[in-house]
């Protein structure tokens, strides 16, 4: 075999042509599988996987920060596959590869990626990923996850959008690569019916819905595929009318009120004869402008191309139209990722996971939440109110203990006039009880106010140091990864000073209701003493 006579073409996930869905399962699950010893079989891998680049602990947490700030498709994995014994010269002769020669070719691969995908970003600054290799089927696939969120803004970014042109910017590449490495370029067959992942893999104990994509779906699509290919090439359709008109034939079209409504409707929704579920029809020939003219012509240059192994490689022209078309698109990527750069710092809100919960949990969420807020205003005003009670009957209580004493001094005086036979002496023992009274009284107010001032500045202390360890986190990046550790530490910090003050403003309370409790019995026992 020549090395001419070599492909690649480019994969999610594994054994799937490009697609970045978007997935609920943590970007771990990707690198795990990509990690293990076991295949999705679990058959253990003749060859263990071979490291290249990323840090999955720096990688897990930067998820999770994403997570946090509210990006909800946190992360796309994806494999390049080389087939046919691509890189045949770096096998040993027990079938494994000269891993560090392998590393070195492959390391190629990964810049001139990112360089494609990433332009304007630098790795680990702005964005995290994580390569490796697996060469356990006899080839060579590359595998790849990445965390989709910019690292000194916290905001989403995704290379792979949706849409038509960026899976024509897939298609340059990939040709691009191969003209570039001297494999074959890639035949794509213009009549093909598009596969998800449940139809083409293998799983251990599939769900039943996996079940049905594996042994219904995929053989019918396969079946469909063959006919209208027949029948476009027979030229009995040529437009997206009559190729409804035959499916009507062999089953249901579902949605045709909306063919109108749709500019961009790329599929088409048919249940065959004898199911109950319809299925997508995907591919070139059921997007709603297909030429089949052109598809027709696509068909004829491919076999034309499998007979004459000097087509099989771009011609002059179609390589530089390919690299115009993929440049093009990477300068307006980088375009876009400086102004990401330069946007700021992503401002994270409150309960932003929240957003995480079905539509239909939204409401009663929002509800309790409301309830919540509610409660918490009712106790702290309740607390206030608590408050503005103790302050009322310590106020009570003084103004109460002043009239006793108004009280107990009138009726002295007027004792004092009264009763002439009471002794001299024994007036004076009461002056003087009295003045020690208001003497131990007085010294134990000023006692009082001095604890709860003490317990004052202590807790405004605690504040002024919680406070500036804020705004030392306030100034750090949430989202770069040598300020993660520090974020962390000062949130430590902040919890126990936040401690500290609620332990003293209980202190505080106590120390005030017991001077409460204290001045109390002493005017109940200055009104006794007054009395006798």
């Amino acid at each position: 075999m020549s090395h001419r006579q070599k492909k690649i073409k480019i994969c999610e996930n594994i054994m799937a042509i490009i697609s970045f869905n978007k997935s609920s399962k943590s970007i771990m699950s990707a690198i795990n599988y990509f990690e293990s010893d076991t295949d999705h079989t679990n058959t253990v891998r003749k060859f263990k996987p071979i490291a290249i680049f990323g840090d999955k602990n720096s990688i897990e947490k930067i998820e999770n920060l994403a997570r946090e700030s509210g990006i909800e498709n946190t992360h796309s994995s994806l494999t390049i596959s080389f087939r046919d014994n691509e890189f045949s010269e770096l096998k040993n002769p027990d079938g494994s590869y000269n891993e560090e020669k392998l590393v070195v070719a492959m390391k190629e691969i990964v810049k001139d990626f990112r360089e494609t995908w990433f332009p304007g970003l630098k790795n680990p600054e702005n964005f995290q990923d994580f390569w490796n290799i697996h060469t356990d089927k006899d080839n060579i696939e590359l595998n790849c996850a990445f965390v989709k969120m910019e690292l000194t803004t916290g905001k989403s970014f995704n290379p792979f959008p949706p849409g038509e042109l960026n899976q024509d910017m897939r298609d340059n590449y990939v040709d691009l690569l191969n003209d570039k490495l001297g494999f074959d370029r890639v035949i794509r067959n213009p009549f093909s019916v598009a596969h998800n992942d449940l139809e083409l893999k293998d799983i251990q104990n599939p769900s039943e819905t996996a079940l049905r994509q594996k042994n219904f779906v995929k053989p019918k699509k396969d079946k469909i595929q063959n006919f209208l290919t027949a029948q476009v090439l027979d030229k009995k359709i040529n437009s997206r009318e009559e190729l409804i008109r035959v499916l009507q034939k062999n089953g249901e079209v579902k949605f045709l009120d909306k063919e109108n409504d749709k500019d961009k409707y790329s599929y088409i929704s048919f249940i065959p004869t004898g199911s109950k579920k319809a299925m997508k029809l995907m591919g070139p020939m059921f997007k709603k402008d297909t030429n089949f003219d052109e598809l027709r012509n696509e068909h004829r240059n491919n076999q034309a191309i499998e007979k004459d192994d000097s087509l099989k490689q771009l011609s002059n022209e179609e390589r530089e139209t390919k690299q115009e078309k993929l440049s093009k698109h990477i300068d307006i990527q980088k375009s876009f990722n400086e102004k990401l750069k330069n946007s700021g710092i992503k401002k994270i809100k409150k309960n932003s996971t929240r957003k995480y919960l079905p539509k239909s949990k939204k409401l009663a969420t929002k509800k309790a939440t409301f309830s919540n807020e509610k409660v918490a205003q009712n106790k702290q005003s309740v607390e206030r109110k608590n408050d503005n009670d103790k302050s009322v009957d310590a106020t009570k209580d003084i103004k109460k203990v002043t009239e006793n004493k108004a009280s107990t001094e009138e009726k002295k005086t007027t004792q004092s006039s009264s009763q002439i036979r009471i002794k001299s002496i024994t007036a004076n023992k009461e002056e003087s009880s009295k003045s020690t009274t208001a003497s131990i009284s007085s010294f134990s107010a000023v006692a009082v106010n001095s604890s709860y001032a003490l317990i004052s500045v202590q807790i405004n202390t605690v504040l002024f140091s919680k406070q500036n360890l804020e705004m030392q986190m306030s100034q750090l990046n949430h989202f770069k990864e040598s300020d993660i550790k520090k974020i962390f530490e000062l949130k430590q910090k902040i919890a126990e000073l936040q401690q500290q003050i609620e332990t003293l403003k209980a202190k505080q309370e106590q120390s005030a209701e017991a001077a409460l409790i204290a001045n109390a019995k002493r005017f109940k026992s200055s009104s006794s003493t007054a009395h006798i």
